[in-house]
């Protein structure tokens, strides 16, 4: 389990193109605490992983999930979060105004 968490962390942090410190900051955690994370030194608490997840802006059901995968989604919502995951922070931001524009539609 720790060495699963410790790897997850670390990738999570490339992918994000975030650093331990800007990880710790996000979570409100000490630095100390997410080194420890990952580098496998310590198994995370429920309440530890929660914050982690919150720092990378996830679940904990995304946290265990995959690259690529996403659960109990059907394979059109799965289709988009993959093109979600491609736009660039500026693409987000452009269809999540489109987005909000269509629900005032309704």
């Amino acid at each position: 389990m720790k060495d699963y968490v410790g790897d997850k962390i670390n990738r999570l942090c490339e992918k994000h193109h975030m650093t331990q410190y800007e990880l710790a900051k996000r979570a409100g955690m000490t630095q100390s605490s997410v080194s420890n994370l990952m580098s496998r030194g310590t198994v995370p608490t429920l309440g530890t992983l929660e914050k982690i997840c919150k720092g990378f802006g996830i679940t904990l059901a995304q946290f265990f999930t995959e690259e690529g995968e996403f659960p109990d989604l059907s394979e059109e919502q799965q289709e988009m979060l993959n093109a979600w995951e491609t736009l660039s922070t500026k693409e987000k931001v452009t269809l999540m105004k489109i987005l909000e524009s269509i629900k005032e539609l309704r």
